[in-house]
């Protein structure tokens, strides 16, 4: 055995001093202390967890109702008190929380956001069209409406709606009890949630929800606006192609009229030497008019050949340009059929978000 055994053995039979027996006793006696004094306020600390609890748990369900409604519920009224309505929100029938909202939130607001939408391209390309859902994103726009107003309690401040809870003294013993700020110094252990109309929406989501559903009706209509100038595009390469087509039929025209005039320079050709011919035996004045007809019809014979090969030129380049209308014209076709399914997806896309409101 070492010597530290020896010396824990020895002290374990001779038991406990007088000096660690005050240390033990001293702690004893903190403990017990701390104990007195912590133990009145567990009760009080489990009440104030217990209410903010119930209120969020009243808070989840009335934004839970907004989402699945476009609106908030309207107080339950027992005993002339405005509660909480915990059957329309599924929540237990024993949180009787009192609850005061503004009225014009406990009903439908009606298709009140509504992003202008460009024509729709096969249904209706006459005129801009609206979407009509009825959703969140137009309680949205209710709550932008309550901004200026308070309800009764909150110093004029806006508020949407506001929840009060009991605390320790109870549901049951509320109903005295008047509204006020959170913190007031009134409340004693009653506990208020009070949520204005711009801290709701943004629980809500509205500022995201509301800002992409317009940015897609602008790019929408953005997209709309590309596909109406790739058509008019489109419409000047069908035009360019009847020019190149109109093109064509002249050159062809020139050609053949270029052609006609060769053969009837050679004709004077032929006529001329048949009059240098008629000249002989020598005819003085014959023989001149002969000479003479013959350089005419060698000018015009020039002239003519001149006026085919610039014919035959002009045609070529005439088939050349049709060709060159004809591939931008299937350019175009192939832009504007792009820009049409652009405009349609980005169409579609602005109305499911308007549809889909704040659902997740």
């Amino acid at each position: 055995m070492t010597r530290r055994g020896r010396i824990a053995s020895r002290r374990a039979s001779r038991g406990w001093s007088l000096v660690e027996l005050a240390v033990v006793l001293v702690v004893v006696g903190a403990i017990g202390v701390l104990l007195w004094r912590l133990l009145p306020l567990a009760p009080q600390v489990a009440a104030g967890d217990l209410a903010g609890r119930e209120l969020a748990q009243a808070e989840q369900a009335l934004v839970g109702h907004v989402l699945a409604h476009g609106r908030l519920p309207a107080p339950e009224v027992r005993n002339g008190l405005g509660v909480l309505p915990v059957d329309a929100l599924g929540l237990p029938a024993r949180l009787a929380v009192r609850y005061q909202v503004q009225p014009s939130l406990t009903v439908s607001p009606g298709d009140e956001f509504r992003p202008l939408l460009p024509p729709d391209p096969v249904i209706d390309p006459a005129a801009p069209v609206q979407t009509g859902f009825v959703n969140g994103l137009d309680f949205c726009m209710a709550l932008k409406g309550a901004e200026a107003l308070s309800l009764t309690g909150m110093d004029n401040i806006p508020t949407a709606f506001a929840l009060m809870h009991g605390g320790s003294a109870g549901h049951e013993r509320m109903a005295t009890a008047a509204f006020a700020l959170p913190g007031s110094a009134g409340l004693g252990e009653r506990r208020v949630l009070a949520v204005g109309p711009g801290e709701f929406a943004s629980r809500l989501g509205c500022p995201d929800r509301v800002a992409r559903a317009h940015g897609a009706a602008r790019a929408a209509y953005a997209a709309y606006d590309v596909a109406r100038v790739a058509n008019e595009y489109q419409r000047m390469r069908a035009f360019a192609i009847s020019v190149a087509e109109m093109n064509l039929e002249n050159a062809e025209t020139a050609e053949l009229f270029a052609g006609f005039d060769v053969a009837y320079g050679v004709f004077l050709e032929a006529v001329a030497i048949l009059q240098e011919a008629a000249g002989w035996p020598p005819d003085g004045l014959a023989i001149a008019t002969g000479i003479a007809s013959h350089v005419t019809a060698t000018i015009q014979l020039g002239i003519a050949i001149s006026n085919l090969a610039a014919a035959v030129e002009d045609l070529e380049a005439a088939r050349a340009d049709q060709l060159v209308a004809e591939n931008q014209l299937a350019a175009a076709n192939s832009n504007l059929q792009r820009m049409d399914t652009l405009a349609s997806g980005a169409l579609t896309h602005a109305r499911v978000l308007d549809e889909k409101g704040l659902e997740p």
